[in-house]
């Protein structure tokens, strides 16, 4: 399905003076909106990405659009929301999460114990599933690129979700002569065959971040810091792994560490396989797990804390305006692409944002 499509239009009035978020690709902003068809307004979390960044592709920017619409399960991904771009910078809206991404968990060298942590970890491997059935390869699959949502109240019901798809790269299954090329992603989260520009890579790379993802949280801190380290692991797998017992971590959990962290690619098992291995086996849940009440407790301070639909005008208030982005986003523009998805169509429509006091 073909994505993109032009519309001429006047800007969508957002502030864009809340942010909370940053990275390499773009800074992420909260905002109220409230369109043509929406009972009442909603936060979306907004990615502002300039043009003028020496890394900016609008192909790859296209390409993050097409594979948050595309990958449409609400259980497992971040959900698309819309999509526009002016004459300084590309708006991706996304739906916005409270808890926020993993990475908030660890603070004061929190570790998860190892019941919490397979309940994230098979999640991510359904999220997984679904992705590289699409021929969809992550890329840069990291904590903070991992969501958790608490959607019930009074449950300890946990639902995880992907994204962060700035270099996720999109492969048609159909062409199996075709293998990722391009060296990306995150030191310590990084497969080693993508330190080697002479090896094609595959959507395994995705595999062995989960590894290290699962490692981090059991742990405490990263199993590598750097390239260096990846390629000495790499050289002495088997010695390495026994390491891992000394963390107090079941035998099924080292078994399972270890198959997802071999060097060799064609080694490690596919998603679909790893679901059905025994640690992960252990303790069925349904789309959203439940997770222990320490882990529960610390996601739900988080969440109290974080804005909702009633204290954000407040709290956008407090953080200050950014003045200068305004000016640009109102500034002259050459071309506004517009489009909101519903449950499964793609719509259409002049986005009229606004955000009520």
């Amino acid at each position: 399905m073909e994505v993109y499509r032009t519309s001429i239009s006047e800007p969508p009035a957002w502030r864009l003076n809340y942010r909370i978020g940053s990275g390499a690709f773009g800074t992420v902003f909260l905002e109220k909106v409230q369109t043509r068809g929406m009972e009442s307004p909603e936060l979306w979390a907004v990615k502002r990405i300039p043009r003028n960044l020496p890394n900016f592709s609008p192909k790859q920017s296209q390409a993050e659009i097409k594979t948050l619409q595309a990958l449409s399960n609400p259980e497992r991904f971040v959900e698309f929301r819309s999509c526009y771009e002016d004459t300084y910078y590309v708006y991706i809206a996304m739906e916005y999460i409270p808890t926020g991404d993993m990475s908030e968990t660890f603070a004061n060298g929190y570790r998860w114990n190892e019941g919490d942590t397979r309940v994230v970890i098979k999640q991510l491997l359904q999220g997984l599933v679904v992705m590289h059935k699409e021929g969809i390869t992550h890329r840069n699959l990291k904590p903070e690129n991992i969501f958790l949502s608490l959607p019930e109240v009074g449950t300890r019901s946990l639902h995880v979700k992907i994204g962060g798809f700035s270099i996720s790269k999109h492969i048609p299954l159909s062409n199996d002569s075709t293998y990722l090329k391009t060296t990306v992603g995150t030191p310590g989260y990084t497969a080693p065959e993508m330190y080697d520009t002479s090896k094609p890579k595959t959507n395994t790379v995705d595999i062995w971040s989960l590894g290290c993802i699962l490692y981090r949280m059991l742990a405490g801190s990263q199993l590598f810091n750097d390239p260096f380290e990846v390629l000495k692991y790499s050289l002495n797998a088997s010695a390495q792994s026994l390491a891992l017992e000394n963390r107090g971590l079941s035998p099924t959990c080292v078994i399972f560490l270890h198959d997802v962290l071999q060097p060799t690619p064609e080694d490690r098992p596919s998603a679909e396989h790893c679901l059905k291995t025994g640690w992960a086996m252990s303790g069925d849940i349904g789309s959203g797990g439940c997770i222990g009440s320490d882990i529960y407790s610390r996601l739900s301070k988080i969440a109290l804390a974080a804005p909702d639909i009633n204290t954000f005008s407040d709290m956008a208030v407090h953080q200050g305006v950014d003045k200068t982005s305004i000016a640009e986003s109102l500034g002259t523009y050459s071309k506004w692409l517009c489009l909101q998805t519903d449950s499964k169509n793609l719509t259409i429509h002049h986005l009229m944002g606004r955000t009520s006091e």
